[in-house]
């Protein structure tokens, strides 16, 4: 398994691409390539990659599964999970030259250091164990990880996020890991396809009202500082 979805909402069919959609897919990468590198230096590259891949915002989408134009649909919809992202990353990474690979780390959502609100909190002891997908990138000699999963508002929340990033340097794993001794217990994964479905949708909302928060606090402040000029 790649993609946190699969352990949570179930396993994903293999897709293969027809000749014209991979030939479609491949223009609108390369098109969206040109338009975040174009006329910047090789690590200025790197860090707008990453940034604009980062600031789309976290969801699991899981009626994306199983199509051959998940990427796409990332791009359009402004908002995926840690697969279609990562995808998008290495893809990208390696048209810079850049020798990349997948990462998988195992991990809990209910391990995570975040301030889950009580309608998730009770969901999380029943979901099973899930595995995250990052890169591992070399850059100048030093193999680093490269993680580009949550977007910037979710930090006001504990998400770990990496902004920002100086192109040069390993990232901070968006998840903690789950070591192998670790006492699963009734934790690994009781909860029933409803339970998950149920997590699944109230994450996506809750990160939702995460940002409207933040859009809401950033907009206070602008009028704040506005009120301020023009009161001197």
């Amino acid at each position: 398994m790649v993609l946190t979805i699969w352990n949570i909402i179930g396993s994903l069919p293999e897709v293969k691409m027809t000749g014209q959609n991979r030939k479609r897919s491949d223009q609108f990468r390369l098109d969206l390539f040109t338009g975040w590198t174009c006329g910047l230096s090789p690590v200025e590259q790197r860090i707008s990659i990453f940034s604009h891949i980062r600031d789309i915002p976290y969801a699991i989408v899981p009626e994306w599964l199983g199509t051959d134009d998940i990427i796409r649909m990332m791009i359009t919809a402004n908002r995926g999970w840690c697969g279609p992202k990562h995808q998008l990353l290495a893809w990208m990474f390696q048209r810079l030259g850049i020798e990349i690979q997948f990462t998988l780390i195992p991990f809990r959502w209910q391990d995570q250091k975040v301030r889950y609100p009580e309608r998730l909190a009770g969901l999380l002891p029943l979901l099973p164990s899930s595995t995250h997908l990052c890169c591992t990138a070399l850059l100048n000699g030093t193999r680093q990880l490269i993680d580009a999963t949550w977007d910037p508002p979710l930090r006001n929340v504990g998400f770990p996020v990496n902004d920002p990033w100086d192109g040069i340097s390993g990232t901070i794993p968006a998840v903690i890991r789950l070591e192998q001794n670790t006492e699963t217990g009734a934790s690994s994964g009781y909860a029933t396809h409803r339970e998950r479905v149920q997590f699944v949708e109230g994450l996506n909302d809750w990160l939702s009202e995460v940002r409207k928060e933040e859009n809401i606090f950033e907009k206070g402040s602008g009028e704040d500082r506005l009120f301020k000029k023009h009161s001197k």
